[in-house]
């Protein structure tokens, strides 16, 4: 199914201030591992919870949901996973593990069901609940999520060249070595004081539409300060994330019974649109929205307009 652009919508950015005084209001989690999971919540307080399950290198884009959230009486609920950010990292953690870590901090919040929503790096941890707690979620919604589809190298040519060597080296090298070129990313982080200069170091991964966003300095700052967050703790959990993804899963998307409604750009370059087909071709029950011209970006900087259509489908 194809949709327009509506470009009268609003734009769901966050100034410098709104963005710093979110990132203070940190929770935090103990999962049965007994370890350290980091939160934040965004929206509505009272509003319907909906989890969100940020991509690779990020940390703090589900902030962009803050006031959609309000807007459509959505609670945002953004944990971090192992060692991102104020995460503790522990060797060995899965996905699967992941997902009942979510059930469990559902558990202690209150919640009994709620809705999943992932964009990017994200599709390993919320296909992963969508195949261990189906039970537990509301709706699952894929904002042009990764697919197990790293090691294929048909695949992998649809990506932008950046993206194309990370996924090359983690998909074969063991996690000592893989650091060294993700910390690249870290060093950088480091050296890269100025928003702008920093969202240059992305333009091999964005088509026309991201570039656009890219130029607001709002959206640039936000990046920035992603990065400065995921990095906290150096690059061996952000490293161990990123293999999540490129290697295996431990399940089969065609095991998966709930439905799953996948929103995807046509121009996207981070998440290419024939991985969400790929989705829609293997798993049971999904439905493909295509958005034309847009890429990896635009749901989440029209946060007001894709809540509205959570909320009307759900």
């Amino acid at each position: 199914m194809n949709e327009s652009v509506d470009n009268n919508e609003e734009l769901s950015i966050l100034s410098q201030d709104e963005i710093e005084a979110l990132e203070k209001e940190v929770q935090f989690h103990t999962t049965r591992q007994g370890t350290k999971l980091a939160f934040h919540e965004y929206g509505d307080p009272q509003g319907s919870p909906l989890f969100f399950y940020h991509g690779t290198g990020s940390h703090v884009h589900g902030m962009l949901l803050h006031k959609p959230g309000r807007k459509h009486g959505f609670r945002i609920i953004a944990p971090d996973r192992p060692g991102v950010a104020q995460s503790d990292f522990r060797h060995g953690w899965t996905i699967l593990e992941y997902g009942q870590n979510m059930a469990d901090l559902a558990d202690e919040l209150g919640i009994r069901t709620f809705g999943a929503i992932g964009i990017s790096g994200g599709g390993p941890t919320l296909m992963a609940s969508a195949f261990a707690i189906p039970d537990r979620l509301s709706c699952v919604v894929d904002l042009a999520c990764a697919m197990p589809l790293y090691q294929d190298p048909e695949m992998i040519k649809h990506l932008g060249s950046m993206d194309r060597l990370y996924a090359e080296l983690g998909s074969h090298l063991p996690l000592p070595l893989f650091e060294i070129p993700f910390s690249i990313l870290g060093i950088m982080q480091k050296v890269m004081k100025s928003p702008k200069s920093f969202a240059k170091m992305f333009d091999s991964s964005l088509c026309p539409a991201d570039k656009e966003l890219f130029k607001l300095p709002e959206l640039q700052y936000l990046f920035m300060r992603d990065f400065q967050e995921l990095f906290r703790h150096g690059a061996e959990g952000p490293a161990y994330d990123a293999q999540t993804v490129y290697k295996e899963w431990g399940f089969s998307l065609a095991d998966i019974d709930i439905h799953i409604e996948v929103f995807q750009g046509t121009a996207d370059i981070f998440i290419p649109q024939q991985f969400s087909e790929y989705l829609a071709y293997t798993a049971k029950d999904v439905r493909l929205n295509l958005v034309e011209g847009e890429g990896h970006f635009y749901h989440l900087a029209y946060g007001d307009q894709m809540l509205k259509k959570v909320k009307d489908l759900y």
